[in-house]
């Protein structure tokens, strides 16, 4: 009887395995042979899944872009505002995980390596754009889920900045402290006179 390969959950897996590569090193730096090592098969296996190195970086984009908006969905799905919770408070807890995110998530980690190369390659370029374009209109249905009206693009962009900017500042270990703190009410703070 031949073996069932789930060819999807290969595919994951491989991406998982260029995820920790590029722990070790520059994204322009890893070769094929280094994520097939990483995935502990051979160089010829993991050609049959990804054709070439491109592909497999369009995949990672592809990637990337799913989790993020599922992951944001999910966490409003499963975490309902608490009685007497403010909506400010409510927006913090969830900002909090986006810095902290859940054990074994596998958070794509290469997302500002991605956004260079955008800048290099069309194909990444409209992928990148796809992404964040997915990205706030999932955002815009999860505030109009908290606020119970109409939500625009701007309040959108405005979250969308604040998920960025905590996830990249979380990763690269640069907050002065937990994000426990009231992100929000620091930001208001600013706008005092």
């Amino acid at each position: 009887m031949p073996l069932i390969v789930d060819k999807d959950e290969v595919q994951l897996n491989i991406i998982h395995a260029f995820q920790e590569c590029i722990k070790e090193k520059p994204l322009a730096a890893i070769s094929m042979r280094d994520v097939a090592a990483q995935a502990h098969m051979s160089h010829q296996k993991l050609l049959y899944y990804f054709k070439d190195k491109n592909d497999l970086v369009y995949s990672y984009v592809r990637y990337a872009k799913d989790f993020f908006s599922s992951k944001c969905m999910e966490w409003f799905e499963e975490n309902g505002q608490k009685k007497n919770e403010t909506n400010k408070a409510y927006i913090n807890r969830f900002l909090k995980y986006v810095a902290e995110g859940k054990e074994d998530e596998h958070r794509p980690n290469a997302t500002v390596q991605i956004y260079i190369l955008a800048q290099y390659d069309k194909e990444i370029a409209d992928m990148v754009q796809n992404m964040f374009a997915a990205w706030k209109e999932t955002m815009k249905q999860c505030l109009v889920r908290i606020y119970a009206k109409e939500v625009g693009e701007k309040e959108a962009e405005a979250m969308m900045i604040l998920i960025s900017g905590t996830f990249l500042c979380n990763y690269n270990k640069v907050l002065t402290g937990s994000i426990n703190s009231d992100v929000l009410d620091c930001i208001i703070h600013l706008n005092d006179e």
